[in-house]
């Protein structure tokens, strides 16, 4: 009898650490996220006319296409962070 009980015990602290670990992991995915968003708005900001820190640092502007991508990244980060089944 003592047996059962400590083995649900064990399975309710699996449980629980099981859950728990899901949450950290739920949260490092946001801060991921809104990290890459940050980072990539950063790069499609300085790459833009008149403000062209990349041109004034490195002589030349980034190319187009990784201008292109990052926005892309951004805008996807926003619709994944609103979707209606996000959490």
């Amino acid at each position: 009898s003592s047996s059962s009980s400590s083995s649900r015990d064990k399975d309710s602290d699996d449980s629980d650490a099981h859950h728990a670990l899901k949450k950290v992991e739920q949260k490092h995915f946001e801060l991921f996220l809104a990290l890459l968003k940050s980072t990539c708005d950063v790069t499609v900001f300085s790459n833009n006319p008149g403000i062209d820190l990349h041109l004034k640092l490195r002589g030349k502007k980034n190319h187009e296409g990784f201008h292109c991508l990052c926005g892309l990244i951004s805008a996807s980060t926003v619709l994944y962070n609103n979707f209606p089944n996000a959490e």
